[in-house]
């Protein structure tokens, strides 16, 4: 065995292995988890906006799932959803969000951006704690406005329409 290959696992029983691998599938089995819920919030004048709620902890296991996630929801957002009209954007909600590592904030990046190509505003609100400070750390707050409460950004967001 050299250094690059991965190290055997013959001591750890195989029901053990099956939970080491942390992501099957489109499902987290084991480890962090985070949730997503969405909220759509009438502007008025026929216009709407997104709220997507995150809680949890963000990191290599579930990013790619979030970042799937989300670029379902903001399709859904930029085309209307059951019967509403089309979001004019979308708001991700961080209160509830315990812990963000880079894939997490990777995530959102690419949340962003895909927001952007489907011409819709994103806005982070409410992080607090150890993720406001990641986000600020690496200059998310550059480009997108991080709002302390999603009230906040959703009034910012409705008074654009």
């Amino acid at each position: 065995m050299t250094a690059f290959e991965p190290s055997p696992l013959p001591s750890v029983p195989q029901a053990v292995r099956t939970r080491l691998d942390t992501t099957i599938g489109d499902r987290v089995r084991t480890g962090p988890q985070v949730s997503l819920r969405r909220t759509d919030v009438d502007c008025g004048a026929e216009s709407t906006a997104t709220m997507l709620a995150l809680a949890g902890e963000i990191d290599a296991s579930n990013s790619a799932w979030l970042t799937v996630r989300l670029s379902a929801m903001i399709t859904s957002a930029s085309t209307g959803h059951a019967g509403a009209a089309p979001s004019s954007g979308v708001v991700i909600d961080l209160r509830r969000v315990r812990f963000c590592d880079a894939s997490g904030i990777t995530a959102l990046v690419k949340a962003f951006k895909y927001a952007q190509d489907k011409h819709l505003v994103l806005e982070l609100a409410g992080a607090t704690g150890r993720v406001d400070r990641i986000l600020r750390l690496t200059g998310i707050d550059d480009v997108l406005t991080l709002y302390p409460e999603p009230a906040d950004a959703l009034k910012a967001l409705c008074s654009r329409t």
